[in-house]
């Protein structure tokens, strides 16, 4: 078993575990566990931990590739002009 540890804010931790966990399959061996903690002032907050344990399979250390629109500042010389559509 391996483990991640994710921590910070609630929504932080929680968008960084959707990023790592896109297209990976949680099933039973995988486990979850959540840790609260509140700080001392004199800025009171919450801090989350959430620690996953997974199995030590390749497919779990791999990160999913993303996806972007390409961007072309120029026109590139095989695209026509009337094919590219100008948005803000």
């Amino acid at each position: 078993m391996k483990l991640k540890i994710f921590w910070g804010c609630a929504k932080d931790v929680v968008d960084q575990f959707n990023a790592w966990a896109k297209g990976k399959v949680l099933n039973k061996e995988v486990i979850i566990h959540e840790h609260c903690f509140k700080t001392v002032p004199p800025e009171p907050s919450v801090i989350v931990m959430l620690f996953v344990y997974y199995p030590e399979l390749p497919q779990w250390d791999e990160t999913p590739k993303q996806l972007t629109a390409p961007i072309h500042n120029v026109p590139v010389p095989h695209i026509k002009i009337e094919e590219i559509k100008v948005t803000q």
